[in-house]
């Protein structure tokens, strides 16, 4: 019975106050989307009214779109003004949504900033009308429009702070930090970010001599693929995928069952998070191998067996090494100091030196060969000259693997270590067990620097053997320079580069899946 009363009617006072609460809920919603809504709304149809309205007047009553106009500046040698105006547009909108509500006055100062730059165009076709058409009269409906609409942007979160969530404290708590952030944050977006945005710009034009000639559109981006390939790369592509799906999963479920003599549910899953690592990866690289053209096709090639080697040789080498290091051993605070060295040479530098060491006559290294009966074409074969550069990479970043695999191996957990050696673990299970399971996050850590390293290899072929011979360790970095330093065709580098910039970030999205989630739980500790 005293059940039944207790779900009886919800009294009058219950009601109100759920129904303030309701409305009080409502009214936060309202005061915290409502300005991110309207920043966006104006930001949006500022560029709706740029692209969909006349840019420029000209004197006989005709106009000019923002098409010509932008095409118009890129040829003037101004392509920065429209790249800037949508780039700034872009970070306002991010800005708008992406910062906290403790952070509110961050937030109003790059949503402002953000939409003030982004007025960049039509203030400078404004003031450049010549450099448009001698025939401007002024500017257009659509970039008057735009410049009203970026205003309002800008105006907007100084209303939400002074007025609509006035309640609120303007700076936050931790606004200082700021002070420190800003430089950094203004060198990334200067020198990191635009100028990527603005080699996405310059990909879409042909060079002449060094100056951009005409618009072609994604034309650079298409003259790299065979087409007429595609459908068969993509078959081969997924073949590949599935055969080293299959070969990880095998050698996994294997070495599961062979530990500990049975199989479960979790093993099997365990396994399979490592399939995307070698499948997509395998299905990448032969689908790139198969539609490139060459020589970006050939040079891609390389560029991966370089990559793949000496980061191979480097993460085992480097770790051995930090195993060894670790343990108690006479001038180990030496030998540390003298393993470290390589790090601090210059690559350049080093490619340089290496020519004299691999020198085929009278070098050092055959004139040790040859007290063997042994002479090696290091700089004038092909496929030694490829190991050549190996072998100088390795030399140079072992200790850079080294390093970060020793203090991980001095940070890892002693009660644990010593626990296992009392259990009655020998050396080898303790480091399959224990030590490696524990190095993990820290060594896919290591391979990820590495790899996005390797891809940059410019600096150590440049300097032991120009790219030769022939073009055998021209790798990606080099061939894309010398497509824009040597031929002059800044165009087809940018697509170059953009392509290259694709495969890293497909590679650097599978290994940080295999860390991710150590810096999640930091993160649940922390709070």
């Amino acid at each position: 019975m005293a059940q039944l009363e207790s779900t009886g009617a919800i009294p009058p006072l219950a009601r109100i106050e759920r129904a303030r609460a309701t409305g009080v809920e409502a009214t936060s919603a309202f005061r915290t989307w409502a300005p991110k809504i309207a920043i966006a709304a104006a930001i949006g149809v500022g560029g709706i009214l740029s692209f969909a309205l006349p840019a420029v007047e000209l004197k006989g009553g005709e106009t000019l779109s923002i098409d010509t106009v932008g095409n118009k500046l890129v040829l003037a040698g101004s392509g920065w003004v429209t790249a800037l105006s949508w780039f700034a547009g872009v970070l306002a909108v991010v800005a708008a949504f992406a910062f906290p509500r403790s952070e509110r006055f961050a937030q109003t100062i790059a949503v402002t900033a953000g939409s003030i730059i982004a007025m960049v165009t039509p203030y400078y076709v404004a003031t450049h009308l010549s450099v448009i058409d001698p025939d401007a009269s002024g500017l257009g409906t659509g970039l008057i429009g735009a410049w009203i609409a970026f205003g309002v942007a800008a105006v907007v979160p100084w209303v939400s702070v002074l007025w609509l969530n006035r309640s609120q404290t303007v700076f936050g708590r931790d606004w200082p930090k700021w002070l420190f952030l800003l430089p950094a944050i203004i060198w990334i977006l200067a020198l990191t970010a635009f100028p990527l945005v603005y080699a996405l710009t310059t990909s879409r034009y042909a060079f002449r001599n060094g100056r951009i000639n005409r618009f072609v559109g994604w034309d650079n981006y298409r003259r790299m693929f065979d087409v007429d390939s595609t459908s068969r790369a993509i078959g081969g592509a997924l073949l590949w995928a599935g055969i080293a799906a299959g070969v990880v999963l095998v050698a996994g479920v294997a070495l599961a069952w062979l530990n500990d003599r049975e199989l479960t549910a979790a093993d099997v899953r365990g396994v399979a998070r490592f399939i995307p690592i070698a499948a997509v990866p395998a299905a990448l690289v032969y689908l790139l191998r198969t539609i490139l053209k060459d020589p970006l096709g050939e040079q891609l090639n390389i560029t991966i067996f370089f990559v793949v080697v000496s980061v191979a040789i480097e993460m085992v080498l480097g770790f051995l090494l930090a195993m060894l290091m670790n343990r108690e051993l006479k001038a180990r605070g030496a030998l540390r100091a003298i393993l470290t060295l390589p790090i601090f040479a210059t690559p350049i530098g080093i490619g340089y030196l290496a020519r004299t060491i691999f020198y085929e006559e009278g070098g050092p290294v055959n004139a040790f060969l040859g007290a063997f009966g042994y002479k090696v074409p290091w700089l004038s074969d092909p496929d030694w000259a490829r190991i050549a550069t190996i072998i100088i990479d390795v030399w140079q970043w072992t200790p850079f693997v080294f390093i970060i695999a020793l203090a991980g191996l001095q940070g890892l957990p002693q009660d644990v270590l010593e626990a296992s050696e009392v259990d009655g673990a020998s050396a080898w299970q303790v480091l399959r067990f224990v030590t490696l399971p524990l190095m993990a996050p820290i060594l896919w850590l290591i391979l990820l620097l590495r790899t996005i390293d390797g891809f940059k290899a410019f600096d150590i072929p440049s300097g032991l053997t120009l790219g030769g011979p022939g073009r055998a360790t021209e790798y990606f970095s080099l061939f894309n320079y010398r497509t824009a330093r040597k031929f002059f065709n800044y165009g087809e580098a940018a697509s170059q580069a953009f392509l290259l910039l694709f495969i890293v970030m497909v590679l650097v999205s599978l290994l940080w899946g295999r860390i991710q989630h150590v810096y999640e739980e930091e993160e649940v500790k922390q709070v």
